[in-house]
């Protein structure tokens, strides 16, 4: 169908001094985002594992109404119904009843997977952006984090948040040179397509997914293009994107002390200077480029010193993750503050613990997956499949290659009998269940639960430390923009 040419959000992220971190699965949420909003700042939502969250909210009763709400206003009703009907329980499922399953992303999915997965990442934007707008009249805006290494849920996801009017897509976790130009094709209403890695592929495969496959696109206009900021760690990969045809509108230059996935180290024997990204680099970019620092730059002191290195300003993680309207369960949100104030809380980076390869900042916390014994008394299940990777077990008759999918997380032999390598299973952790479990939403079990893991910042416990004795344990999000604001400096 014809569109007339979208045009950019009005939203100047210039002006954004700070960011509020994309945190894990659904850490960042929409009332952390809204709270983070109404005082003029950018707040996030997590688009990952967005479809499980809202299907496991609606399973435990919905009990602000919430989700049904942000449901009425989703554009296709046959769509919010069909999730409405299979997922919502009046009152919630029993405390030990499983949660009902969700299909599994594969390169081909369709249907109520891609459903489920766009209808929970415009939820998510359009609560955030409705909490924020009953706080003030002048919000921020509103982003999505994904990470690029996630690709079968990318496109729908991204799609269910423009359609809910997201200002701002912020991606890291691999490299994201293909999605400014798919954010544009999105908001044409025209198939948008992505690489797919495949892991011993002599062929190239895309991950598609078209707008034109829903009747309610057929009398809406374009959707606005939202602005897009690539998370990135290296010079290289600031050049390469800079360069591309459709660059990103700015960078988040994170370092190796920010919480949750890093890049790996340069060097074998650890991080250094050669993980430090030369910011000179970054202001002599032409046409310049916004740009904000993040990784340990949770205080207003570091806000001052990312501005005086040319930086729009900071993002920020750690600090929102143990206020009270991060969608940490309270009960973990509890144990963490305590343990910080009292004894500190040690945050590893884990080599071995994400399925993706990547390094994985893990705050070393009793009864929860960073606990060896713990996380090899966990019975191997891989029944999300957000993390597995594919890769080419065959050719059909006609000479295509045929995919496959496994998880170094998964069963051991299920893992070898795939292909896979047995080293990459060992005190390898299972981050799909492990994360929603972090927020109250764990699975349950053969009479047992699924065990938290808990990722955060190098500076935990410094910033908790600093953050209560400003304010208290109750501290909320608008305590923390009003602390990065304020001259609380330490030399």
């Amino acid at each position: 169908m014809s569109m007339e040419k979208p045009t950019k959000e009005s939203c100047d992220l210039t002006n954004i001094d700070i960011i509020q971190g994309g945190m894990g699965v659904g850490v960042s949420w929409h009332k952390l985002a809204g709270a983070v909003m109404a005082e003029g700042a950018m707040g996030v939502v997590s688009g990952t594992v967005a479809g499980p969250v809202l299907a496991r909210r609606l399973l435990d009763g919905d009990p602000d109404g919430y989700m049904r709400e942000a449901l009425r206003s989703f554009p296709d009703q046959d769509i919010a119904d069909q999730i409405k009907t299979k997922y919502y329980k009046e009152n919630g499922r029993a405390p030990e009843q499983p949660y009902k399953t969700v299909p599994v992303f594969n390169a081909n999915s369709r249907g109520l997977a891609l459903n489920l997965n766009m209808v929970g990442a415009f939820v998510e934007v359009w609560l955030a952006k409705r909490i924020a707008s009953q706080k003030t009249d002048r919000p921020g805006p509103v982003g999505i984090n994904l990470l690029t290494k996630l690709q079968e849920p990318t496109l729908s996801a991204l799609y269910g948040a423009m359609l809910a009017g997201v200002d701002c897509v912020i991606m890291g976790a691999g490299i994201p040179h293909d999605i400014p130009k798919q954010l544009e094709t999105l908001a044409l209403g025209e198939r948008a397509s992505i690489r797919f890695d495949v892991t011993g592929s002599n062929q190239e495969h895309q991950l598609t997914f078209d707008p034109a496959d829903y009747p309610y696109l057929q009398n809406r206009g374009p959707l606005n293009i939202p602005r897009f900021l690539a998370v990135v760690a290296s010079n290289t990969l600031v050049t390469r994107l800079h360069r591309n045809n459709y660059p990103p509108s700015g960078f988040v230059i994170e370092g190796p002390t920010a919480g949750g996935h890093n890049a790996p180290p340069r060097d074998k024997s650890g991080y250094g200077n050669r993980d430090i990204v030369n910011l000179d680099n970054i202001t002599k970019l032409d046409p310049p480029l916004p740009f904000w620092l993040a990784g340990g730059y949770g205080s207003p002191e570091m806000l001052t010193r990312a501005k005086e290195n040319g930086a729009n300003g900071i993002q920020v993680g750690t600090a929102f993750f143990a206020s009270q309207d991060s969608g940490l369960d309270p009960t973990l949100r509890t144990k963490i503050i305590n343990e910080a104030t009292c004894n500190g809380v040690e945050i590893k980076t884990d080599m071995l613990a994400s399925p993706t390869g990547f390094p994985f900042k893990v705050a070393q916390l009793a009864e929860t997956i960073s606990d060896d014994q713990v996380r090899e008394n966990r019975k191997r299940v891989c029944d999300l499949g957000f993390l597995r990777e594919a890769y080419v077990n065959g050719l059909s008759d006609n000479g295509a290659e045929t995919i496959g999918y496994r998880c170094a997380a998964e069963p051991q032999e299920d893992y070898v009998a795939k292909g896979g390598n047995i080293v990459a299973t060992i005190g390898c952790a299972c981050l799909c269940n492990g994360l929603l479990a972090t927020i109250g939403l764990g699975q349950k079990r053969h009479g047992s639960s699924e065990v938290p893991i808990v990722t955060a910042g190098d500076n935990l416990t410094e910033t908790i430390r600093r953050i209560v004795g400003r304010y208290s344990v109750h501290f909320s999000a608008k305590d923390v923009i009003s602390f990065l604001r304020s001259d609380d400096k330490q030399p």
